[in-house]
């Protein structure tokens, strides 16, 4: 039996039709002073680029991110969410087995996850997760995991893709965050993925936190070994002519893509 294959892609701030310096030239957010019109049209250009012209804007779904672990399952009838329809529900994060519907979530430093799967009979199923310090330290990769199970995904056939996000050259933060990562994943957690990076001039402890290792670990946790998941080295705030950077730029940019689909039979 032919299988549907698979399409995916993480954008970066080129190929589009932005004009603004902020944003320029594929930005992919509403409201970051581009008119919603042209947010469209990036969208149009980035889903038939990922889908080789097979899917448009209409198969794009977003929603409004949280910083959560929420993860909802879409189906056909949620196609355009966000882009030619109303929002939908807030999350953080899509799985579906629908063809045609391209989960796309929206980064500009945080942590864009692609997920694919099988079913026993060899189907597909995608998701797509927004991971910002809070949604890696929450394990909102191992909740899109699980949803995907749900599904009837063969847990041993899953693969990852961590796009380009803010690394451990440019992420530091202070004992507020390890508090708070802490509270949420347990101090051996936030020992191991924020670690001492030096002391300011007014003698407070900074830290530098590991989004990659926070979803990794979690990767894991839902039984995604490591040789199943391919990591970008890109840095976003170290190259912010390439990418959107809300650190590099003091919160003055776009927003970057990645969207996953299933083709067509």
């Amino acid at each position: 039996m032919d299988l549907p294959g698979l399409c995916h892609g993480f954008s970066t701030r080129a190929g589009g039709v932005s004009t603004h310096p902020y944003t320029c030239s594929m930005n992919l957010a509403m409201g970051r002073e581009d008119d919603d019109d042209t947010v469209r049209r990036n969208g149009e250009i980035f889903a038939s680029l990922v889908s080789g012209g097979v899917y448009r804007q209409d198969a794009l779904v977003t929603a409004s991110q949280i910083h959560s672990a929420k993860v909802r399952i879409l189906t056909a009838e949620n196609r355009g969410e966000g882009m030619i329809k109303p929002v939908g529900e807030d999350c953080d994060g899509f799985v579906t087995d629908a063809p045609g519907v391209l989960p796309m979530i929206r980064v500009a430093d945080c942590t864009p996850i692609l997920l694919s799967g099988q079913k026993a009979d060899g189907m597909p199923v995608i998701g797509a997760v927004h991971a910002g310090w809070k949604g890696s330290a929450a394990g909102i990769v191992r909740e899109a995991v699980e949803k995907m199970v749900s599904l009837g995904t063969v847990r041993e056939k899953i693969r990852a893709a961590i796009g380009p996000h803010i690394g451990t050259c440019c992420y530091e933060v202070g004992p507020d965050l390890l508090e708070s990562v802490t509270t949420m994943a347990g101090a051996d957690f936030a020992e191991r993925y924020c670690t001492p990076r030096r002391t300011d001039e007014n003698g407070l402890q900074k830290y530098t936190a590991d989004l990659t290792g926070m979803n990794v670990y979690w990767l894991a946790d839902a039984g995604v070994t490591e040789d199943r998941i391919d990591i970008s080295t890109d840095c976003t705030m170290c190259d912010p002519d390439r990418f959107h950077s809300h650190r590099a730029t003091g919160g003055k940019r776009g927003a970057m893509g990645a969207v996953i689909g299933i083709l067509p039979l």
